[in-house]
């Protein structure tokens, strides 16, 4: 290569390494447009101002605990559900979104006997995107939403078809928050990788990996940050799209370092290989408390 097709080259390189840098800021200025950040802190803001903040503050809440399922009605009935039957706190309801038509879902809710349980259908599945990745980053956000804006607690408590809480869960994450005067707690779970192990996640401060809303309770206020079915859009699952972008409209967040509930994964779940991971650096489960 000669000197003038060197420099050629070089002033070609340094044009892709400008425009990477360009896609880069650009795509962090459509993420900040689109989220409105400015105007969720002022969101925050007026719902510490309005009378039923207050409430969620004052002794015995109702809890909403929030259920999305889809085709999963073993793991629900057999784990989901009688772990929330089993709370030691108990001014809770419980809405269960199934994430399409699914009319025997129905009646085995109505079935339980258990009138705290209420059981809803949407009209399809999704839309969620094609692609593998992309579909597991989002599934779930519109059944999570349709049964946030039927709640009536003052918290909401997220819980997995296919996860479990332990007994004391809503009590613990409850007490804490009032203690403090949080407006989100999480704790720790127990998460059993495939057949491989046992390993855990939750931890100060909350960070992408080590924070899942199944093992934390929020204040019914912030019911506008919405699941984002786009989220993949940005790179993120929408769970920790929606625990970011209330950290950074000043949402106040605490941690309990206790197990407060078990997190399962299959050997087919597209994040079994980061489990997997985990587990190994992590080494054997040893529960904080």
């Amino acid at each position: 290569m000669g000197d003038a097709e060197r420099v050629q080259f070089e002033a070609g390189f340094d044009r892709i390494s400008e425009l990477d840098r360009a896609l880069v800021e650009l795509r962090a200025l459509v993420k900040r447009a689109y989220e409105s950040t400015p105007l969720f802190t002022a969101r925050v803001m007026q719902i510490r101002r309005s009378p039923a903040y207050e409430k969620a503050f004052e002794a015995d809440p109702l809890v909403t605990v929030r259920i999305g399922t889809h085709r999963s009605p073993e793991e629900l009935f057999d784990r989901a559900l009688p772990s929330v039957i089993a709370q030691t706190y108990p001014r809770w309801e419980a809405i269960v979104v199934c994430d399409g038509q699914e009319p025997d879902t129905v009646r085995r809710v109505a079935k339980l006997g258990e009138a705290r349980v209420r059981c809803l259908e949407r009209p399809r599945n999704g839309p969620y995107p094609t692609d593998p990745l992309a579909r597991w980053r989002v599934v779930g956000a519109h059944p999570f939403n349709d049964a946030v804006a039927h709640a009536s607690g003052s918290w909401i408590a997220p819980i997995d078809d296919d996860d479990e809480w332990t007994d004391d869960h809503l009590e613990v994450l409850l007490g804490r928050a009032q203690a403090t005067r949080a407006e989100l707690v999480y704790g720790v779970l127990r998460a059993f990788v495939a057949d491989l192990g046992e390993t855990w996640f939750g931890a100060w401060p909350p960070e992408l990996g080590d924070f899942g809303f199944q093992a934390a309770i929020y204040h019914a206020g912030l019911s506008d940050f919405a699941y984002d079915a786009n989220a993949y859009l940005v790179g993120e699952p929408a769970d920790w799209n929606v625990a970011r972008r209330m950290l950074e409209a000043g949402v106040r967040f605490d941690f309990v370092d206790q197990v407060v509930g078990n997190y399962y994964l299959q050997a087919s779940y597209h994040s079994i290989g980061w489990w997997t991971d985990r587990l190994h650096s992590r080494g054997a489960f040893n529960p904080p408390n």
